[in-house]
């Protein structure tokens, strides 16, 4: 008895080993393609894309991607909970985020990707919301935008 309780074990924590696997490789093709957005939005901003064909890229990207605009909600509500943005709205389809002092502690990489998730979560619904400015909480001033030619912070 005590034998077939060990295998009854055995069968269950390699039932969640399996589920945990599956799991994570869903988790790692969906960063693949959110990672997939962060290289275009950088290829479009070195001009390595291709201009003309632009329109109907970001229309093919949109629809390709459309089915990751939960996990691009999550991160921005992750972004707020984690003291990273005060607020990030769309009011008017102008949309905004307002940044704390932890996203200047990021990466130019990682600001840039963080700002393309806001981005493609807004393109995605309104084609008209096309640039995201970015303020600054403390003193309300408009420090960059990003858009599909990629993040413009502190440049003249």
């Amino acid at each position: 008895m005590r034998r077939k309780g060990l295998i009854y074990g055995m069968l269950i924590v390699l039932g969640l080993a399996a589920m945990a696997s599956y799991m994570f490789n869903y988790q790692a093709a969906e960063d693949a393609e959110l990672t997939g957005e962060v290289q275009q939005a950088e290829q479009d901003a070195s001009g390595s894309g291709d201009s003309g064909g632009q329109t109907a890229g970001l229309e093919d990207e949109i629809a390709r991607t459309k089915h990751l605009q939960e996990e691009r909600k999550r991160i921005m509500d992750e972004m707020v909970s984690g003291g990273i943005a005060e607020r990030i709205e769309n009011p008017a389809g102008e949309p905004f985020v307002y940044v704390m002092e932890p996203f200047y502690r990021l990466t130019k990489s990682e600001q840039s990707s963080l700002l393309n998730v806001i981005w493609s979560y807004y393109i995605t619904e309104d084609r008209n919301a096309n640039v995201v400015t970015v303020y600054d909480n403390a003193t309300g001033q408009e420090i960059g935008t990003y858009s599909q030619a990629g993040m413009k912070i502190g440049e003249e």
